[in-house]
């Protein structure tokens, strides 16, 4: 509840008092002050109006005068007669007798036909004015500028003798000098002020005046602003045309402030009195209130005072203290009624008083909330209308039996609520006399939710006695399930052992076979055949390795399905993981004849952390499926990075071609298995729709994403972000380039702009200056006067239908450095298409293969430069392989076959074991230098003959033979096996010739 401020009465009727007079002295002192002012005004302006009239009839007086002196001076005929004669002295005495009075007045006398003007004075005067006055008689111009700025004023006769013309008279009237300019200087804020042709200047001292107009006071009186600030009252003089005299208002101000300070004492005293007046009048008004008060506070207090002890002399404050005393009584009276009252309806329980019929005579305020109805609706109410129809009979007993005094006094029965609800109650109830009479005093209790309790444990107890029994069946039921359960589990474990043993055995029994038939087809190549037999062995050959690549992309996939694939995470260089998908895929780009391109960018650095294999498979999944969708055109990949955070760097691969492009619709589902653009594309080009499956499933194992899109010219878009980690180190072969190419200049020409800003831009990345040109004319070959300081030239081996060295001669001559280097291009796979004694021929120092890679280029300038000293032929002995002894046990006679035909040129000599338990016995016999050991043979499997091999060593206390599992199975807990069987190494299948010799030297060197 919001707080009110409360204020004593005294103070209150104080501050009324005083307010109500303090008002009534300012609206007294208002009308005053506003009359007073008013009257000053009026005085003043009054003021005004007289003095202007006074200075403008001076100045009207002072002119008359002067008008009057001078026709008494122009009719005298001592004058008259002395200009007759011609005599100068005379007539100078005269008019010094007139220039004596009025003061400020200055006669003149010009004699006729004579040139000479008279004066009465010595002062300076303006000739021409004068003269002018004296030539034009009668003469009269008033407020005139003077000399000094001054306002003159001058009139001119004629002096006539008889009816004849002898001279004439002037007079010139100074203002300024007739000493009116004193009595103004004496009024405060006074000026007489001139207008003439709509200024206004200063009449005595001729300064011009900004005057402002307000509004106007009376005739000839008008209220203005002199200047910026200066307000006053000006009267327009009717005697004096243009004439005006203006007064400031600061004698205004001054009277009104000398009244304003005559009057704060009286203001002042009535102020005080008004104060003093009311605080009298406050406490006669307050005392007796205070004291009804202070008995009030005392009955609140719990005191039992009397109010009628206390008198008054007022009236009302008598008939106040009458009213609370009788207040007080009934107070008093009320007070054991409200305290039973509160008793009796702060009972948790409905309480209630029955007469004899069940009629409620009383109920506490509990009904409301127990049953619904208000206090009056329940007061209409019998008892046997709360309660059903069927236990009313039996309740009517009851109650009988309490009012006979036989009956209990507790006793349970439903009641209706007013909204119709069958309440459970607990009633108590005992006789008693109440007004007179025999009542029931009854105390009902709701105890519908301890019913609904008890009804509630009994339900649960009796669903707790159908769980047991359900719980028992359940528990023999679920015994039998969890016995199944167990023998599931045991037939899904070894169905999935038996999927990996079969997956490792089709694996193992796919590629050994393949293997036979891809090296047989080798084998065959390398034989005299003819155009019909080579046409059917690169059939074969081509046939089995597209179903090598079909196996390898299954067992991929089925890896990854199974969760089985392990990324490595091992430092790589992305230069030679570049080189060699370029190298794989270019005689497939190149016979199609596609522009290939495999651009690393040049701030991207070489070495990083992270699974080199499955990136290579990325680029090379992503480089084959645009070479073998695009006919014609471009195959462009781009890679670049960026860092992330910590040690992770993003590499992100980029794919574009010029190839028939995706349907939108094929988009959303291009990575899925066995998916392809078209339905067409299989029979066309090839292929399961594996490729970009496992290329999806590869780049999101290393944290990144694919995505693809069709491009505005045609072709389509492949961009894969994969995550992998940083290398601090640089590599040596940075520092290399950059020490070999600081500051050299270097030309590059080809017809491919994307292939020669590509080389240079790698090249300005390593410190070299390059500059590079599409063919010869733009490389300053056919202008005379062009001269280059390049000191290599890296020039493709074709440029256009020529040949790239064909004009290399020319190229020197426009050369200033005469030891020129020169580097080709590639326009094939290969370092070059030129045999090395043409390159000899040239000059050509190096080479750059097809296509063009970051790393080539890199090889190819270090080569370049840092080949100082030529290699020196040496006389020793060429190395020879050493005649070893190996043991091979390989149950398949291809594979044998293929094995002699690889190391039919070397000194090593091969025995061979067809089974697990020939290879050992073979072993016991005699002694090998080295065991090839196939893992999967009848009777006893490689496993089982590599640890009895070894538990023979260690019997007899021999040193470990080197044994090599050969097998086609690809999982990596097959390599661990072989490895925790004994192996030394491991060689998958299909073998290569070059692995399997560097493996027997690796351990038989």
């Amino acid at each position: 509840m919001k707080k009110t401020t409360s204020y004593r009465l005294s103070t209150l009727v104080a501050a009324a008092i005083c307010g109500i007079a303090i008002v009534t002295a300012l609206a007294l002192g208002g009308v005053f002050s506003y009359s007073y002012v008013k009257s000053l005004k009026s005085e003043f302006c009054d003021r005004v109006k007289a003095e202007g009239e006074e200075y403008s009839l001076e100045v009207y007086s002072f002119l008359h005068r002067a008008m009057a002196r001078l026709g008494e001076l122009s009719r005298d005929n001592s004058i008259r007669v002395t200009m007759m004669l011609g005599v100068d002295y005379p007539l100078s005495e005269k008019l010094a007798e007139y220039d004596q009075i009025p003061a400020g007045i200055d006669y003149f006398i010009l004699r006729k036909g004579d040139d000479k003007i008279f004066s009465s004075s010595s002062k300076a005067y303006n000739e021409t004015l004068v003269r002018n006055a004296l030539e034009s008689a009668p003469f009269r111009r008033s407020f005139c500028p003077g000399m000094g700025g001054k306002f003159t004023t001058i009139f001119s006769v004629p002096i006539r003798s008889r009816s004849e013309i002898v001279g004439s008279a002037a007079c010139l009237v100074d203002i300024a000098g007739t000493g009116i300019d004193a009595s103004i200087e004496n009024t405060v804020g006074g000026k007489l002020i001139l207008f003439e042709e709509g200024r206004a200047y200063d009449l005595l001292n001729g300064d011009e005046l900004t005057v402002t107009f307000e509004e106007d006071i009376e005739a000839h009186m008008v209220n203005a602003r002199l200047g910026a600030d200066l307000e006053g009252v000006l009267f327009k003089s009717a005697l004096v045309p243009g004439l005006s005299y203006f007064v400031s208002n600061e004698r205004l101000d001054s009277s009104l402030y000398r009244t304003f300070w005559l009057l704060m004492p009286l203001f002042v005293a009535v102020i005080g009195l008004s104060i003093v007046l009311s605080l009298f009048i406050s406490n006669k008004l307050s005392k007796p209130l205070r004291l009804l008060t202070a008995s009030a506070e005392d009955v609140s207090n719990g005191l039992d005072a009397s109010l009628l002890e206390r008198d008054s002399r007022l009236y009302e404050i008598n008939a106040l203290s009458n009213s609370l005393s009788s207040m007080l009584e009934s107070l008093r009276r009320t007070k054991g009624l409200e305290q039973y009252q509160f008793f009796f309806d702060n009972v948790g329980d409905l309480v209630c008083i029955t007469d004899i019929d069940g009629l409620f005579l009383e109920v506490n305020s509990r009904v409301e909330s127990h049953l619904g109805y208000n206090h009056a609706e329940f007061l209409q109410k019998t008892f046997y209308e709360l309660v059903p129809a069927y236990e009313r009979q039996s309740l009517r007993g009851v109650l009988n039996a309490l009012f006979a005094g036989s009956g209990t006094e507790s006793f349970e029965c439903p009641m209706l609520t007013k909204s119709g609800v069958v309440v459970h109650s607990e009633v108590r109830a005992r006789k008693i006399e109440y007004r007179g009479k025999d009542v029931l005093l009854s105390v009902v209790r709701d105890v519908t939710d301890r019913k609904r309790d008890e009804e509630e444990l009994q339900r649960y107890a009796s669903e707790l006695l159908n769980a047991k029994e359900v719980e028992e069946r359940n528990s023999a039921h679920m015994s039998e399930t969890l016995k199944k359960l167990e023998d599931a589990m045991a037939r899904a474990e070894v169905a999935s052992r038996t999927k990996s043993e079969f997956l490792a055995q089709m694996s193992h029994e796919i590629r050994t076979p393949m293997n036979s038939i891809l090296g047989m087809a080798d084998m065959l190549s390398e034989t005299s055949l003819t155009s019909e037999q080579e046409s059917y062995v690169t059939i074969f050959r081509d046939s089995g390795k597209a179903l090598m690549s079909l196996i390898n992309d299954i067992l991929d996939l089925s890896k990854i399905e199974s969760g089985k694939l392990a990324l490595e995470n091992t430092r790589f260089d992305i230069d030679k993981l570049v080189d060699e998908a370029a190298g794989i895929m270019s005689v497939s780009a190149w016979k199609k004849g596609l522009y290939f391109a495999c651009h690393v960018a040049p701030s991207t650095p070489s070495l990083f952390m992270g699974d080199p294999t499955r990136i290579k498979q990325i680029i090379v999944n992503l480089l084959s499926n645009a070479i073998k969708f695009t006919a014609s055109g471009t195959v462009h990949l781009e890679i670049s990075s960026s860092f992330i955070e910590g040690d992770r760097v993003l590499i992100n691969l980029t794919v574009r071609d010029t190839g028939i492009g995706i349907n939108e619709d094929k988009v959303k589902v291009i990575f899925d298995n066995f998916v392809q653009a078209d339905s067409s594309t299989t029979r066309k080009y090839g292929g399961t729709g594996l490729g970009l499956s496992i290329t999806r499933n590869l780049v999101e194992l290393m944290g990144g994403n694919i995505s693809v899109r069709n491009l505005d010219s045609g072709g389509a878009e492949f961009r894969a972000e994969i995550v992998v980690g940083k290398v601090d180190d640089v590599g040596p072969g940075a520092a290399k380039i950059r020490a070999a190419l600081l500051d050299r200049e270097i030309m590059v020409i080809d017809e491919n702009p994307l292939v020669r800003s590509y080389i240079c831009n790698c090249l300005n990345e390593w410190g070299a200056k390059c500059t590079h040109a599409g063919d010869y004319s733009f490389a300053c070959v056919q202008n005379d006067n062009c001269r280059s300081n390049a000191e290599l030239v890296i020039v493709s081996d074709k440029l256009g239908e020529e040949d790239g060295l064909s004009e290399v001669e020319a190229i020197k001559a426009r050369m200033n450095i005469s030891d020129l280097k020169l580097c080709t291009l590639s326009t094939s796979p290969g370092d070059s298409s030129n045999r090395p004694e043409i390159n000899k021929l040239f000059g050509v120092k190096g080479s750059v293969r097809w296509p063009v890679t970051r790393g080539a280029l890199q090889r190819a300038m270090i080569d370049i430069y840092q080949k100082d000293i030529a290699e020196v032929p040496s006389d020793k002995d060429e190395p020879e392989l050493p005649p070893l002894r190996i043991l091979v046990a390989e149950d398949s006679g291809n594979n044998r076959m293929l094995l002699d035909f690889y190391l039919k040129d070397t000194p090593f000599r091969l025995t061979y074991a067809s089974t697990g338990v020939e290879a050992v016995d073979f072993y016991k016999r005699h002694n090998f230098d080295l065991v090839l050991m196939d893992m999967l043979m009848p009777e006893k499997n490689g496993y089982e003959a590599t640890r009895e091999i070894r538990m023979y060593e260690n019997s007899k206390g021999y040193p470990e033979t080197p044994i090599v599992a050969l097998t086609a199975t690809i999982y990596a807990e097959d390599k661990e096996n072989c490895i925790d069987a004994g192996c030394t190494d491991y060689m998958p299948k299909p073998i290569k010739k070059i692995t399997l010799i560097k493996t027997i030297l690796k351990y038989c060197s």
